[in-house]
């Protein structure tokens, strides 16, 4: 939900919902792996520009500010090929290890 004020605007990603917030930080050409998640969708806000990120079979390349839903079952990755970067990461639902599935290791798991 968007809601506009006098000073700006808030932008509101959950609420009163099961959902974890995390912030990750992806090392100078590091990667994570291709990994599904059978339960959950996940919602990415980019942070920095310069990642890559693979949502299925698609392989894009976003600018700050721009935002994913990956939604269960759908093979996803973040990488950066040059310099570090952050993404927001809000998984909606339980979050538990048992719910995630690699396709395919990465050294830096």
């Amino acid at each position: 939900m968007i809601l506009e004020k006098p000073w700006g605007v808030i932008k509101e990603y959950t609420l009163n919902q099961i959902s974890t917030v995390k912030m990750l930080l992806v090392a100078p050409g590091g990667q994570t792996s291709v990994h599904h998640h059978r339960l959950r969708d996940d919602m990415w806000v980019i942070l920095d520009d310069g990642l890559e990120v693979q949502v299925g079979e698609e392989v894009l390349h976003p600018k700050a500010g721009d935002e994913f839903v990956i939604r269960a079952g759908t093979p996803h990755r973040i990488t950066a090929p040059g310099e570090a970067g952050r993404v927001l990461e809000i998984d909606f639902g339980f979050t538990t290890e048992e719910d995630t599935f690699d396709r395919e290791s990465s050294e830096d798991d």
